[in-house]
């Protein structure tokens, strides 16, 4: 998927967001919380959200993510909408992401 954006998306800049992040295994859950999340924001082109939808697993009987758009703060202080995946299922006995940066957690 991350070839695949690579060649298809634009990239907006770094954002952060309200929320708490957790490791579900190799990726992150993102629920409702009060810290700072940090990510990047990309434009993506009306054909990739049914593909990010499936690989994301928000559809079918239980799926695990809910796709909502979401106030995040550039970090040029720009307010905007996007698109963000949020978990659905509980987050009891996951490991806490400290700081809300997915991508230093995983060089802990």
């Amino acid at each position: 998927m991350g070839a695949w954006l690579a060649q298809h998306a634009h990239y907006i800049g770094e954002a952060k967001l309200k929320g708490q992040l957790y490791q579900v295994s190799y990726y992150p859950a993102l629920v409702k919380g009060d810290g700072w999340i940090t990510g990047n924001v990309y434009a993506c082109p009306p054909e990739a959200w049914p593909k990010l939808d499936a690989f994301e697993e928000t559809v079918g009987a239980d799926p695990e993510y809910d796709r909502h758009l979401t106030p995040v703060l550039l970090v040029t202080g720009q307010w905007l909408s996007a698109w963000v995946y949020w978990y659905r299922r509980p987050t009891t006995g996951m490991t806490a992401v400290v700081g809300g940066d997915w991508l230093q957690h995983l060089l802990i």
